[in-house]
């Protein structure tokens, strides 16, 4: 049984703090949407809102199984972080750049070190 490596701890930190701020980003942009929105397109902040809480709340959930060496797990979390990337795109298109820019790296980030070959080892190997 292959030991639980420090990238994926790292993960799964990263993991639970992607979700918190998932969470928490998508409810401070759902109640500020009508200033961010300037009287543009709120319905489209407010989906990316919405999607944000929803993808941290699951992100949270998940987040554990990784500890655990749940294969699981990591699917749901790299398909999740696959989706924030595209969220983040959205973000991109609503003139949040910055905070776009930010969750497409961080998604990134975690699905690299989610696939490293030690990371590999340890989820085959449960």
């Amino acid at each position: 049984m292959a030991t639980r490596p420090g990238s994926v701890t790292f993960v799964a930190v990263l993991t639970y703090i992607n979700g918190a701020l998932d969470v928490i980003g998508g409810v401070i942009l759902l109640i500020a949407r009508d200033q961010v929105a300037g009287g543009g397109n709120s319905a489209a902040i407010t989906t990316s809102a919405i999607v944000s809480i929803l993808l941290g709340i699951v992100t949270v959930v998940v987040a554990r199984g990784l500890l655990r060496g749940s294969s699981v797990s990591r699917a749901l979390v790299a398909v999740v972080m696959v989706i924030d990337i595209l969220n983040g795109v959205l973000l991109l298109f609503t003139s949040q750049v910055v905070t776009g820019v930010i969750q497409i790296l961080w998604s990134i980030l975690i699905v690299a070190l989610l696939f490293t070959r030690r990371a590999n080892a340890f989820f085959t190997g449960r």
